[in-house]
């Protein structure tokens, strides 16, 4: 059976993340990049310089004088933010349909990722008081292997679904079954090359693996959380169909009830949000 890497560079010969979004990415993990280095790599891409002068200048961020310099508008929104809305511009091609399968869709794992993307973040923030950006991006691309499946495997995937939907089994141990890999492994090898946050990187791998318990607060136990609870919203990869919630998490979600109420009434607003800054739950 094909491996990961066998799914990897067969799907690299006709996607990859363009040059921009992979060096943006590098340099932000690089603490020697200077404020220039983004300007640089950014002028190569008119499309983004546009976006990014836009957002800068909408409603969202408030600014009495208008700003039309890359380098400022960087400032203004931030390095990590910057990196989020170039990986949901260069992700969204990747989830245009290809055809109408009733029991697969990109849209819906689309519409999957940034609900889940948004949980996480909220997650991250109002229960935890973290930032929360490279939580954001784990859950724009945690199912990313998916794409890949359905780009060259379109026919396992679908058994694979068939499966799922009958319940009692995690969906990448049927992937295994069936197509040798699945799409965490899948994911995570994609994640390496687009040179993103090792923490993000092994976010990917293991957000199905609940054998193990992860520390609370880490960017793996709150995409699990976040998975869990768009599944509870009818969110999932397929409709009504998700794992899980761990027995440590479960526990977690218990102690901490009142909060995460709170935070899912405020959820309608913040996929709003979502919506101005990164159009990341819109249709395909």
């Amino acid at each position: 059976m094909p491996s990961a890497r066998y799914f990897v560079d067969k799907f690299n010969v006709e996607k990859t993340l363009p040059h921009v979004a992979i060096r943006i990415s590098t340099l932000v993990n690089s603490d020697a990049a200077t404020m220039q280095d983004f300007e640089e790599i950014i002028k190569l891409d008119p499309i983004l310089v546009a976006r990014l002068l836009r957002l800068v200048n909408s409603p969202y961020f408030g600014l009495h004088n208008k700003v039309e310099s890359i380098a400022k508008a960087v400032v203004f929104i931030g390095i990590k933010h910057l990196r989020n809305l170039v990986t949901v511009e260069s992700l969204r091609n990747f989830f245009k349909e290809k055809g109408d399968d009733s029991l697969f869709s990109r849209k819906n794992l689309w519409f999957h990722s940034a609900t889940v993307a948004i949980l996480s973040q909220m997650i991250s923030r109002r229960i935890f008081g973290q930032d929360g950006e490279d939580v954001f991006l784990a859950g724009i691309i945690h199912d990313i292997g998916l794409i890949v499946e359905d780009q060259l495997a379109s026919e396992e995937l679908i058994k694979v679904c068939s499966m799922y939907q009958k319940g009692g089994r995690v969906i990448s141990d049927i992937e295994n079954e069936i197509l040798g890999t699945n799409h965490s492994k899948i994911g995570k090898l994609l994640a390496s090359e687009w040179q993103l946050p090792e923490e993000v990187v092994e976010a990917v791998r293991l957000h199905h693996y609940s054998d193990k318990i992860y520390p609370i607060p880490s960017i793996i136990s709150i995409l699990q959380l976040a998975e869990f609870m768009a599944g509870k919203l009818k969110y999932s990869i397929l409709a009504g169909y998700s794992d899980p919630l761990p027995d440590y998490l479960k526990s977690h979600l218990k102690s901490q009830m009142a909060q995460y109420k709170v935070l899912l009434k405020a959820l309608p607003g913040e996929m709003e949000k979502a919506r101005e800054l990164y159009g990341a739950d819109e249709g395909q």
